[in-house]
């Protein structure tokens, strides 16, 4: 009887979220972030924080629900990272060529391993409605083909990721979608057995204002940059503990 009540006892501890992990997407920077390199936009000093209002949130009042960039799901609307929200101004912070790979710079604050996907959302083509259905249409893979960027390294810091844009997709306005899904709490795995990084997991969110253009597109040669300092302002990893692009691997 007291083994039984040990080894319950044990695995309640382990069903319980572990400390947070954090990040934020540093370029094409995030709207929660961008007052890290302009003074004129809103100031959110837990930008790296944006995690679908807290794990037990998400899970046990919302269902697992997230709002579209990291924000609590219950939150009213437009959600505050939204457009139309406090951070949500639809400042237009990095443009790409069509077609092309780009490099997305992650800050990661607490590691705790799981994985990054990207997803996109032509806020033309939607006239400017934000939806879960939008951003589901562009689900981003690598430059490998992969949909899922698995953590190897338990280091915090920059990690690059190479995302390939959709071939024939031009947009003045689209919205790119961070989402980390974290891998350090022990769930059911679903085949009747429970490891870490099974079942419910802390997830981030962040979404970026950005432009894809057509390779003929003069906007492309005149050198924008929103936010090339952006990365400057946090503290980077030092050279012995720097994170090679090897590092974030993608899995399907």
């Amino acid at each position: 009887m007291q083994k039984t009540v040990f080894v319950l006892a044990a695995l309640a501890a382990c069903l319980i979220p572990l400390i947070s992990g954090h990040g934020m997407v540093l370029d094409p920077i995030a709207r929660g972030s961008r007052w890290r390199c302009s003074g004129k936009a809103p100031r959110n000093y837990d930008d790296n924080g944006l995690y679908c209002g807290g794990y037990f949130t998400q899970w046990d009042k919302n269902g697992g629900k997230c709002g579209l960039c990291g924000d609590n799901y219950a939150d009213e609307m437009p959600r505050m990272n939204e457009l139309g929200g406090t951070y949500g101004q639809g400042e237009i912070v990095q443009q790409y060529r069509k077609g092309g790979v780009i490099d997305v710079k992650v800050m990661v604050t607490a590691n705790h391993m799981g994985h990054f996907e990207f997803n996109l959302c032509d806020l033309d083509e939607a006239m400017g409605n934000e939806t879960e259905a939008c951003y589901g249409q562009y689900p981003l893979l690598d430059n490998k083909g992969n949909r899922k960027w698995y953590l190897k390294s338990a280091a915090t810091g920059e990690y690059l990721v190479r995302v390939q844009l959709p071939k024939e997709l031009t947009c003045e306005h689209c919205s790119l979608q961070w989402t980390y899904v974290a891998g350090n709490n022990w769930g059911w795995c679903g085949d009747g057995t429970g490891a870490l990084g099974c079942g419910p997991q802390e997830t981030f969110r962040t979404c970026s204002d950005i432009s894809i253009l057509d390779s003929s597109d003069v906007r492309l040669y005149e050198g924008f940059d929103y936010c090339s300092r952006a990365s400057r302002s946090l503290n980077s990893n030092s050279a012995d503990d720097e994170i090679p692009e090897s590092d974030v691997e993608g899995q399907d």
